[in-house]
């Protein structure tokens, strides 16, 4: 089957998973992790959250047809915390 044709409904129910990683501000406490994770859970479509509090960063593994990035950074304003800009 041709994925462009429209007629291809094969895969139309299966989820399309996607990995984001986002830097957080304050998160650097297992309480931390546990009051970001929690909101995360809740939003429709998320899989998994994994927070790292060393790096203040967050993983959120999610079905991109049922949520999207601006919907997580909302999950994490709600919990306390802030999404920060990325620092190498």
């Amino acid at each position: 089957m041709d994925p462009a044709d429209p007629h291809n409904l094969e895969t139309a129910d299966h989820p399309i998973v996607e990995r984001i990683e986002i830097a957080t501000e304050g998160n650097d406490c297992d309480e931390c992790v546990r009051r970001l994770r929690e909101p995360l859970m809740r939003v429709k479509g998320v899989q998994d959250v994994m927070a790292d509090p060393e790096s203040e960063r967050v993983y959120v593994t999610f079905d991109a047809r049922k949520t999207h990035a601006p919907d997580l950074h909302d999950a994490i304003l709600r919990s306390g915390y802030k999404p920060a800009p990325m620092a190498d």
